[in-house]
């Protein structure tokens, strides 16, 4: 296994944004992306691991376990992609196939190579995208929207980090001396973050697909931290924030956990002001970002994100040939 994680270190190091980079030593960079990758090369041809994601799937028909297992796919002249297979939001009539890593470059080209080897290599499961995490996602959907080789492709989710250190140096949002975090408890902040969502989906539907409260499990892992705060707006109580210590992405750092604000604190341009608090609060070691994955439809969280400093430093995009369904980018 070693072997296999060296390797797809060295791909995914390829991958990997001039800003992360810019972030770290080459050194300390590769131990990041070995941390995130380790399970991912240990389930390369697992049968355990198959079987158990295969008897909670429960797709019939597709009994042997190495079909549900990592798989290391060889490519036509040479290279590989390690793949994971999956199924959106647990639904087995949009299963897609995760590319982890590969010594494909990230281009048309390469990108075409993968999906006509991989796709086909899982068939039997009827994959109606790629999926793979790439340094520019606008420019290189850009470049597939105008190559004949691809049908439907799209964001999926974009990952957005910022250094602590720089975060903290940021001018404040207006709202900022308005707002205060005060520490909760998990059970109270999840009824409340609950509540907060299903105003949400009232108005707007399309919402569910991603905006969804955390459980009472992970606010408690946040609560653990000292990072579970209930957000409180000249006195009112007005929503729940959250973060917890994460390393992933080639990142190192704290990830939000949880951010929402119920339907009278919504549109007052009081979200910056909030994760500035959560940043004041954080625990950060030096080079420790503060990162998070925000859906294509939640723009104002995207806005949110950028507007306090945080930048995209890598995409998650739907990759489909031309022929193949490809993954509704709404959902």
């Amino acid at each position: 296994m070693g072997d296999l994680l060296d390797a797809m270190v060295r791909a995914r190091s390829a991958w990997t944004s001039s800003t992360v980079r810019g972030w770290y030593s080459e050194q300390d960079l590769c131990r990041h992306l070995r941390a995130a990758l380790a399970d991912e090369a240990r389930w390369v041809g697992d049968v355990g691991f198959g079987r158990a994601f295969r008897d909670a799937v429960g797709l019939p028909g597709i009994p042997d376990p190495l079909d549900w297992a990592n798989r290391a796919v060889e490519l036509p002249g040479g290279g590989w992609a390690v793949t994971h297979l999956r199924f959106r939001l647990g639904d087995v009539a949009r299963p897609f196939v995760d590319v982890v890593a590969t010594t494909a470059p990230p281009t048309p080209d390469g990108l075409a190579l993968v999906a006509g080897t991989v796709l086909p290599a899982y068939a039997p499961f009827r994959p109606v995208s790629l999926r793979i995490e790439v340094p520019d996602g606008a420019g290189l959907l850009a470049a597939l929207g105008s190559d004949d080789r691809f049908g439907r492709c799209g964001p999926a989710l974009h990952v957005v980090a910022g250094r602590v250190e720089d975060l903290l140096l940021r001018p404040r949002a207006g709202s900022y001396p308005s707002v205060r975090l005060r520490p909760t408890d998990p059970g109270g902040a999840a009824e409340r973050a609950e509540a907060a969502y299903a105003e949400l989906a009232a108005g707007r539907p399309q919402s569910r697909a991603w905006a969804a409260a955390e459980s009472v499990a992970s606010l408690s892992a946040c609560a653990e931290e000292g990072l579970l705060f209930e957000v409180v707006v000249d006195g009112q109580v007005a929503g729940v924030v959250a973060a917890a210590r994460d390393d992933d992405h080639g990142l190192v750092g704290s990830t939000v956990r949880e951010l929402c604000l119920d339907s009278r604190h919504r549109g007052r341009r009081l979200a910056a002001a909030v994760l500035q608090r959560l940043v004041d609060e954080l625990p950060a070691r030096p080079g420790d970002v503060l990162w998070g994955t925000v859906h294509p439809g939640n723009r104002p969280s995207l806005r949110t994100a950028l507007s306090i400093g945080r930048t995209t430093t890598s995409s998650l995009l739907w990759v489909a040939p031309r022929g193949h369904p490809g993954m509704p980018v709404e959902l």
